[in-house]
């Protein structure tokens, strides 16, 4: 009786023995994954940052005047004239009365309900 106990004792040992060898196998290749997207997200924030700062260079107003200069054919941008400003009499007022079908789907949109019942549903 003695020696099936001591059996049984030492194949639950050697199972809790495996069982925690597999445990820390998958924490070290967690800690391992992780460690790694650390370093992945460390480096697409640098990227990011490397950009940010590339775009603020590229649309500096200077840089632009500079190739505007360079190409004009390329832009085709020409200096204002005095006679391109005008008054603000010359400019034309909005012409008929405004469209009730536009005003109702404006009514109904602010309402939440734009005609779709399921969109409708969702929105309410």
């Amino acid at each position: 009786m003695g020696r099936a106990f001591n059996l049984i004792l030492l194949a639950g040992m050697i199972a809790g023995a495996i069982i925690t060898y597999d445990m820390k196998h998958r924490a070290e290749n967690s800690a391992e994954e992780v460690a790694r997207l650390r370093s992945d997200i460390a480096r697409e924030k640098a990227e990011i940052n490397l950009l940010r700062a590339e775009l603020s260079m590229l649309m500096q107003p200077g840089r632009i005047q500079a190739a505007v200069e360079q190409y004009p054919e390329r832009f085709g941008l020409v200096p204002f004239s005095p006679n391109q400003i005008g008054l603000i009499e010359e400019i034309p007022l909005r012409s008929g009365a405004p469209d009730e079908e536009a005003r109702a789907t404006l009514a109904r949109l602010a309402a939440g309900f734009d005609g779709d019942p399921a969109i409708g549903e969702a929105r309410q």
